[in-house]
């Protein structure tokens, strides 16, 4: 399982990528990058771990990872002590694949 904390996260599809900047506390997942914000919840249950996120643009900048600002995304995968590797899905985009990755960032 995760503990709570601040993780880098690694995501890309088969045409983009990215990274940012996510905190993990009590269920509930926030986090962002140069342009774009991050807001959701998680749950684990052993090494599962599951999220459920939400984006929006904060700042004027380069355009979004796939071309749109608010998108709905779900991911899941296995997690370690400080890693979790996912592949999940953006609502708005089906057939489109995702890998996210996290990778705790240490105090």
């Amino acid at each position: 399982m995760l503990p709570d904390g601040q993780y880098s996260a690694w995501y890309k599809t088969t045409s983009a990528g990215g990274v940012g900047v996510i905190e993990l506390k009590d269920g509930r997942l926030h986090g962002r990058d140069m342009t774009i914000e991050y807001n959701g919840s998680y749950k684990q249950t052993g090494n599962v771990f599951e999220a459920k996120i939400s984006t929006r643009r904060h700042s004027p900048g380069k355009p979004a990872m796939l071309g749109i600002d608010e998108l709905d995304v779900e991911f899941e995968g296995t997690s370690a002590k400080t890693t979790a590797i996912c592949t999940g899905r953006v609502l708005q985009l089906p057939g489109v694949p995702l890998e996210v990755v996290l990778v705790r960032i240490e105090d």
